[in-house]
C-alpha cells in the first residue's frame, strides 16, 4: 500500500517538471495581453478630452480619436483564434483579442513569447491617434510597428 502512496506522489511532482501544457500557455498569453492593454488605457482621458471640446480647446475630430485608440479593458476582453506553437528556442502563442475603445468596438491579433521577459506584441485593428496627424514621423511610426508585427508572427508558423 506505501508503494502505491509513494507512486501517486511521484506522479504527481514529475507531472509539475517539463514543458506547460497548452492551457497554461494561453494563460500566460491572456494575462500578459490583458496586462499590456491595462497599461495603455488611461481612465477618465476620454472624459477630459471631451470636456476640452466642449470648451472649444481641441476638435472634435482629436478627442474622438484619442477615445476610440485604446481597450477599455474594464468593457471586458474576449479571446478568439488562439493557437500555440512549440519552437526549439521557446513557445508562442498567437490569437486575437476583440473589446471595446470608449466609443467602439476594437480587435487586435497578438504574439505572446513565453521566455524569461514574457514578452506580447499587440497589433490593433485601428490607430485613429496616429492618423490623425500625416506626418512623416506618424507614418513611419505605423510602418515600424507594422514590421515589429511581421517580424514576430513568425513565430505563429
Amino acid at each position: 500500500m506505501r508503494g502505491i502512496w509513494f507512486l501517486c506522489a511521484v506522479s504527481l511532482a514529475l507531472a509539475g517538471c517539463g514543458e506547460k501544457t497548452d492551457e497554461q500557455l494561453i494563460k500566460s498569453a491572456q494575462e500578459a495581453v490583458t496586462k499590456e492593454l491595462t497599461s495603455k488605457y488611461k481612465p477618465g482621458e476620454c472624459d477630459n478630452w471631451k470636456f476640452m471640446t466642449a470648451g472649444g480647446a481641441i476638435s472634435q475630430r482629436a478627442a474622438i480619436a484619442l477615445c476610440d485608440s485604446n481597450f477599455n479593458v474594464s468593457k471586458g476582453l474576449s479571446f478568439s483564434d488562439i493557437k500555440v506553437y512549440r519552437h526549439e528556442n521557446g513557445d508562442a502563442v498567437c490569437g486575437i483579442v476583440s473589446g471595446h475603445t470608449d466609443i467602439s468596438r476594437i480587435g487586435a491579433r497578438f504574439v505572446y513569447e513565453d521566455s524569461d521577459s514574457r514578452s506580447v506584441v499587440i497589433k490593433k485593428s485601428k490607430f485613429p491617434i496616429r492618423h490623425q496627424h500625416k506626418d512623416s514621423s506618424s507614418i513611419e511610426a505605423i510602418k515600424l510597428e507594422n514590421k515589429q508585427f511581421e517580424i514576430w508572427s513568425t513565430l505563429c508558423q
